[in-house]
């Protein structure tokens, strides 16, 4: 059986979350290890799943943000720290004090800005420093972290590694918003829609389109195919997802 569903932008976030929290290492790591959902409005949609929480307010769940057709910093009111899970609990620290304590078994999640066909996905920073992938991959590489990135397919680029060599070559002079760099985030476990379905249930999930209008802007078109059962459960799924909230700034 072959079928054709739609998401919208916040709909994708929804079930890529869904993907995250399915995965065997996800789900190993929430027994009996500890995991940082770093900032990011994909990764509010993660640390919902997780936690079984809810962040009313995703912008609040980042620093970074583009809005409004420009690079910026989020003016969000309503702001909540990154979650730090150990075995399945969430800690009263902050990210950047437990991220020393990382070890082999945690996992370290951070969304993208970027991603291109050969799975290699990048984020932007505006910080000088490289903001929180900068903090985190030296030791997410030294000790064999799990690096887990959250990425939508409206996010698809023709080349990321060509991107980043081109950002690097000199300093952005101006820019519609804020400067920002990009940092590739090799060796990371991307999870687009099309992992989340593949995650969840025993289908092929391959995206024939993207975009659309009034609402629809970002959004992606996936066809699925399998036996009957597993198509229908994962239609099911999705039509009970179908009308998740935008992501909006509230002031």
């Amino acid at each position: 059986m072959k079928a054709l569903i739609t998401l919208t932008s916040s709909e994708s976030k929804r079930l890529i979350a869904r993907g995250i929290k399915g995965m065997p290492s996800v789900q190993n790591a929430l027994e009996k290890h500890t995991i940082i959902v770093a900032g990011g409005t994909s990764n509010a949609f993660v640390a919902e799943e997780l936690l079984n929480v809810q962040i009313k307010d995703k912008t609040g769940y980042t620093i970074g943000i583009v809005t409004k057709g420009e690079l910026g910093i989020s003016q969000s009111s309503q702001k909540t720290p990154p979650y730090v899970i150990c075995k399945g609990q969430a800690l009263n620290v902050s990210w950047n004090d437990y991220l020393p304590k990382l070890q082999s078994g945690d996992i370290f999640i951070k969304g993208g800005n970027a991603v291109d066909h050969t799975g290699l996905a990048a984020v932007m920073v505006s910080s000088l420093t490289g903001g929180t992938i900068g903090a985190a991959q030296g030791i997410l590489y030294a000790r064999g972290i799990e690096l887990i990135v959250p990425i939508g397919l409206e996010k698809m680029v023709p080349d990321v590694r060509a991107a980043v060599e081109f950002m690097t070559k000199s300093t952005v002079d101006e820019a519609i918003g804020l400067k920002v760099g990009l940092i590739p985030m090799v060796g990371a476990t991307v999870v687009t829609e099309l992992t989340a379905l593949e995650t969840l249930y025993d289908i092929e999930a391959r995206c024939i389109a993207a975009g659309g209008v009034d609402g629809s802007e970002g959004s992606v078109t996936i066809a699925i195919e399998g036996l009957d059962e597993e198509v229908q459960r994962a239609l099911q799924a999705v039509k009970s997802l179908k009308g998740e909230p935008p992501v909006s700034v509230h002031y």
